[in-house]
């Protein structure tokens, strides 16, 4: 395994750090070992990187509809099984059903989104994290793993495209 040396460089401009994300590419860095770090939430079209798939909406798709299936089953199957006939009334009244099958879709809807936005992120990280303290609202900093042997072809493309503060960022332990 290649030693890697993580290198960080900040920009004022969005056209510039996206320029750099290109060259860095041409030198053999993959998006993976690319972060991009900015207080602004920058599109993927906006930065030229691919867009990211994730299973994210059919996680939440799948639980909203265990949560129907869960709802049906304690507002249409539970009083079949314990029937209590009151005055008269239907067995499954349709208004508190439906408020009711709502209600579980929802609860189910939002408990896999937050469990899948959790489990997709590897939250919460459990490895060395890299400060960005110097960066500000107007800056975007490129964070990049590079193997040792690109790393000063990566740090004169950091310069050349008019990165500032090029340096080796502090780890902080979680």
């Amino acid at each position: 395994m290649t030693e890697t040396t993580v290198l960080m460089g900040s920009f004022q401009d969005l056209d510039r750090a996206v320029n750099t994300l290109d060259e860095l590419r041409k030198l053999g860095i993959s998006n993976d070992d690319i972060t991009v770090l900015s207080s602004l939430p920058y599109s993927h079209k906006a930065l030229g990187r691919p867009q990211i798939k994730t299973w994210l909406p059919l996680i939440s798709l799948g639980s909203a509809a265990a949560g129907l299936l869960v709802g049906a089953f304690f507002t249409i199957v539970t009083p079949h099984l314990y029937v209590i006939s009151v005055g008269g009334q239907a067995l499954v009244p349709t208004p508190t059903t439906a408020v009711l099958l709502f209600e579980f879709t929802m609860l189910f809807l939002v408990l896999g989104t937050f469990l899948g936005m959790v489990l997709l992120n590897r939250l919460p990280t459990s490895g060395p994290q890299y400060d960005g303290a110097s960066l500000t609202d107007d800056r975007i900093g490129l964070l990049l793993r590079c193997p040792n042997s690109k790393l000063e072809a990566a740090r004169a493309v950091l310069s050349t495209r008019g990165a500032d503060g090029i340096h080796q960022p502090q780890r902080r332990e979680s």
